[in-house]
């Protein structure tokens, strides 16, 4: 008999877990991509087993191995332009080769679940999960169709976007919201609230996103007088509201700068409207850059802003919080829930430009201030949002769908 005070480790038996996702490292553009590739790394860490389906890109190989993640690259080769390809060839072609290649993998290493990435891979995931009787759960991180009245056709009217996706992006999320699978997991009540307004009729668990606080260990107090936005330059995200502001900015606070961060199909027509507002030489678009140089501007910059009309979680701000900087939102959920208003940040009218202009200014001017608000937002994405800890949750979760139980508790 073993002695009480004796703690047995506990550990889940090993699992071999199957990802789909259409995007994956290094092609980081979004959360979606961001958090399969942190769950990935997780996952090993702790002695699982880790294959992912994912779409060809430039410089990388059919199948590689990175950080102990054996991943398989399918499909017609995506441009990294900042979103997920929106063409019918390009998606046909991803979806019947990832369902093919996803088989052969499965098959080979004996895969003990599926997990799946909107919005392709939810279809070639399901099918291998049907064809061979395997759990498949999918996530969902945000649904656009009834977040924002004519979403899909506001998305078709961006350059370089087929007009096809204002058919097929609403008809899309509705076959997933009524797919087969075993169950939906999401990272914010408000995307749980769409799926179910969507129709979903399976079991829908919500896990946050999270990040390594260790990667953003930064000297918060060195900073300038910078704002900083990172994501994909997408109408939504509605930079607009912060171009039309930092005019307002700079003739208060002439050294100002503005940085953002990223591509997408808008980004010209934000080029030509700093132009237009006679900002051009304040503010600086970076492109897409290595995680490194992100976290390099994030960390020098004294505030970081996410205008997004539409957002399923808003990693970014997890890791405006880990650098140590406060964080300026919309006032749309699930952004206005992440923020402790006037605390670690500000949240403002998604449309009200002089709004913005006064927050900004007020923390740009304010070193201090912006920097006591940004120890409180690193502290809660210390203590909230680790992935170190909300692996645990999703591991949980595989478990319970899997039929495996821990072997004892600590």
């Amino acid at each position: 008999m073993l002695n009480a005070e004796i703690i047995v480790k506990v550990d889940l038996i090993q699992m071999k877990i199957l990802y789909f996702t259409q995007l994956f490292y290094p092609a980081v553009f979004g959360g979606g991509e961001y958090i399969f590739y942190q769950w990935a790394k997780e996952l090993i860490k702790k002695g699982h087993k880790v294959f992912v389906i994912t779409q060809s890109i430039e410089s990388s190989s059919p199948h590689e191995t990175i950080d102990g993640i054996e991943i398989f690259r399918v499909g017609s080769l995506l441009h990294l332009g900042g979103t997920l390809p929106s063409g019918l060839a390009e998606n046909l072609s991803f979806l019947i080769k990832a369902f093919f290649k996803g088989l052969q993998v499965a098959k080979e290493h004996q895969v003990d679940i599926i997990h799946s990435n909107t919005y392709i891979p939810v279809f070639a995931a399901q099918w291998c999960a049907t064809r061979l009787k395997i759990p498949h759960i999918a996530t969902v991180h945000d649904v656009y169709y009834t977040s924002k009245a004519n979403f899909w056709k506001a998305w078709s009217n961006q350059a370089g976007i087929s007009k096809l996706s204002r058919i097929l992006g609403p008809l899309i999320e509705k076959k997933i919201a009524h797919s087969s699978v075993t169950l939906f997991h999401t990272v914010s009540e408000k995307s749980k609230s769409d799926l179910q307004v969507m129709g979903a009729s399976k079991k829908i668990v919500v896990i946050p996103n999270g990040i390594d606080p260790l990667q953003y260990q930064t000297d918060t107090e060195k900073s300038k007088p910078q704002a900083i936005f990172v994501g994909r330059l997408v109408f939504y995200k509605n930079l607009d509201v912060v171009l039309e502001a930092f005019s307002k900015v700079i003739k208060k606070i002439p050294d100002a700068r503005l940085v953002i961060v990223g591509e997408g199909p808008i980004k010209q027509s934000l080029v030509e409207k700093s132009k237009h507002l006679f900002i051009q030489d304040s503010v600086t678009f970076t492109g897409n850059i290595s995680d490194q140089e992100k976290i390099r501007l994030i960390s020098e910059s004294r505030l970081l802003l996410n205008p997004s009309l539409v957002e399923g979680f808003g990693i970014v701000l997890l890791e405006g919080f880990a650098c140590g900087k406060p964080v300026i939102v919309s006032d749309t959920k699930p952004l206005s829930d992440l923020v402790n208003d006037s605390i670690d940040g500000f949240v403002v009218s998604p449309f009200d430009s002089e709004q913005w202009a006064n927050r900004i200014i007020e923390l740009l001017s304010n070193p201090d201030k912006a920097q006591e608000m940004g120890k409180i937002g690193k502290s809660k994405a210390v203590t909230n949002y680790a992935i170190s800890k909300l692996i645990d949750s999703l591991i949980d979760l595989y478990a319970s769908v899997t039929g495996e139980t821990k072997l004892a508790k600590e």
